[in-house]
């Protein structure tokens, strides 16, 4: 921390010169400001900083001394002044004695006493309102000097003589102040590690923004060519009309800009902003306020810590998006200005726009496998197949990017339901009297496991992986449980749609599942955040294996037909339905992925993976 000195002439905010100042009041770090200054810094940055020496403080500025009364420390040996030596200046402050040394007596202290930890009388005189005692409010001469951990109350050597339990009737845990003070910091140091893995988060989605404001504009600015170039394919007699759709895009275009950058600024800046200013005021606390300070009001800082670290981090939902459509070759203006796109924005999904919409199927290969086949997940040019050679011999196989069966990658005993991979992770559902959950790396290593409370009664369920959770049906609780990735029970979502029955399920971002019940008949999308059910489709009869692409939720269902039900993800409006004849021959479809333009569908009782291309 700076020491003031008189090379300061101004306040630090407006310049005026200190003798000017008609109301100053001078910080811990003794640097002297207007208050008016102060109060208007606070007002618009919400903490007290110095603008000279940069630290923050957490004070109230209204109870600052003025620059003119402000008492400074005694810098007088505390040995000498005892001995009726006054006036002798000390050169050094023990912090363990808690005493001020000339020369002469220092030596005589590291003599008799030995290596105590020291500070300069420049670091002492910033530092004198922290190390100065404080005298106890019940016996006045004498100063605090214990403290408990339980109740957080502190006293001094005369208050043990009539010394009460706690409020709960236990005894106290008494420490000195500076023992309470570090134990009380660690348990604050171990949250503020989780402040600053917010506000790493938090920073992360704020680059994130920048880019998706960046390739918004570079989207926009492709529309207007296009634009340019279908206007300049028309005759000269429309050129105006041309210029008005131009017009109507860029500024719908820029009402969705305008509601990104507020977004950016507003939701994600001023939440950051926010959190960095309570934590570097909780960090001041710690660094600058009194030790009975800390210690009164570390209940205050719990609290303040943990709503700090409540609720979500933000995201953004936008409808209405303006995009081109252009429309034939004729003499008239065959573009317009549409709006009936939907994106999400999020972290880890960033700006999603659905395709266009599916019209067929066209079979590519079918690899056969050795046996039932109920779930298929893709990744990185792979797709893992869980197989069931009986009850309790599952097993998870790979087919290579040639479309080979190419080996055996892992077994796990019971029954395979579902297979999905995140972050390099192969997560497994199996029957195994209860449900298992297998985590493997992609080398087949298992790195853990965990048991998942359901009822099994022969029908299939599934999990999904939503951003770091692992989300798995409870159909006998009707709920939805959610795990960390490595098994910890982070909370269950009430879900009463769900049936004893066949679930599938599918991750659609980073915030939601999708989740298909064949006994209600019912697909609905369910936000894992808040927990609500976002909408509920029934236009899929006895809909069976669920997944995700490109802003569609692909649909199966248990009947001898052959199509599949596309679903708007933001509504859960029926799209269309593309068909093949090979996808159902008598066999049941669990689950389906899609991968590009490549829908893969396993075929459970006649041991076969298809692959179509989705056109």
């Amino acid at each position: 921390m700076a020491e003031a000195t008189v090379e300061q002439v101004e306040c630090g905010f407006c310049v005026t010169r200190l003798e000017d100042l008609e109301d100053s009041r001078s910080l811990p770090c003794s640097h002297v400001h207007c208050l008016k200054c102060l109060l208007g810094n606070f007002e618009v940055n919400k903490i007290v900083r110095c603008p000279f020496c940069r630290e923050v403080f957490d004070v109230d500025i209204h109870s600052l001394p003025t620059s003119n009364t402000r008492e400074g420390p005694s810098l007088c040996c505390d040995s000498c002044t005892r001995k009726g030596v006054n006036n002798q200046p000390a050169v050094i402050y023990c912090k363990t004695c808690s005493t001020k040394l000339c020369a002469k007596h220092r030596e005589s202290h590291d003599d008799v006493l030995g290596a105590h930890p020291m500070i300069t009388m420049t670091d002492y005189k910033t530092q004198a309102m922290k190390l100065a005692p404080r005298l106890c409010t019940k016996h006045t001469e004498l100063p605090y000097s214990l403290g408990c951990r339980k109740c957080l109350t502190c006293g001094c050597v005369e208050c043990l003589s009539v010394l009460e339990n706690c409020t709960d009737g236990s005894p106290h845990k008494l420490m000195s102040l500076k023992e309470l003070v570090t134990e009380l910091s660690k348990e604050v140091d171990g949250m503020r590690s989780e402040i600053l893995d917010r506000e790493d988060k938090l920073s992360d989605l704020l680059k994130h923004m920048t880019g998706v404001l960046c390739d918004y504009d570079s989207e926009t600015r492709d529309m207007i060519e296009t634009l340019h170039r279908t206007r300049d394919e028309q005759i000269e007699s429309i050129q105006q009309k041309y210029k008005k759709l131009e017009e109507e895009l860029i500024e719908l275009r820029r009402n969705t800009k305008l509601e990104l950058e507020r977004f950016t600024e507003q939701d994600v800046g001023v939440k950051l902003s926010d959190l960095n200013r309570h934590r570097l005021q909780i960090e001041a606390r710690h660094k600058h306020n009194h030790q009975v300070d800390i210690i009164n009001r570390h209940g205050e800082t719990i609290n303040q810590i943990k709503e700090l670290l409540s609720g979500n981090l933000p995201t953004l939902k936008l409808s209405n998006m303006a995009t081109l459509e252009v429309k034939g070759e004729k003499r008239e203006v065959e573009v317009e200005v549409v709006t009936s796109k939907s994106v999400s924005i999020d972290l880890e999904y960033g700006l999603t726009t659905p395709d266009s919409l599916p019209t067929q199927l066209s079979l590519l290969h079918a690899v056969p496998v050795s046996s039932h086949c109920t779930s298929v997940c893709s990744y990185e040019g792979n797709t893992y197949v869980g197989l069931n050679k009986g009850i309790w011999q599952g097993r998870v196989d790979i087919i290579d990017e040639n479309n080979q069966l190419s080996r055996e990658f892992v077994r796990v005993g019971g029954t395979v339901e579902c297979v999905a991979v995140y972050k390099d992770r192969l997560y497994t559902l199996v029957y195994d009297n209860p449900y298992t959950v297998t985590v493997h790396d992609l080398t087949g290593k298992l790195i853990t496991n965990w048991t998942h409370t359901d009822h099994w009664n022969g029908y299939i369920s599934q999990l999904a992986v939503v951003s770091d959770q692992v989300v798995i049906p409870d159909r006998q609780n009707k709920s939805l449980t959610v795990y960390s990735l490595t098994g910890e029970v982070i909370k269950h979502i009430q879900c009463p749609l769900l049936s004893p029955n066949w679930v599938s399920m599918c991750a659609v971002d980073n915030l939601s599942v999708v989740v298909s019940d064949y006994q209600t008949s019912k697909v609905f999308k369910v936000n894992i955040p808040s927990g609500e059910v976002e909408w509920t489709s029934q236009d899929v009869p006895n809909p069976e294996g669920v997944t995700y692409h490109g802003g569609r939720v692909f649909v199966t269902n248990y009947s001898n037909t052959t199509r599949v039900w596309v679903l708007d993800v933001n509504t859960g409006k029926l799209l269309t339905e593309i068909s093949d004849a090979a996808i159902r021959t008598n066999s049941n479809v669990y689950d389906l992925h899609v991968t590009g333009n490549t829908l893969i569908v396993p075929r459970y009782n006649d041991h076969k993976v298809l692959f179509y291309q989705i056109d």
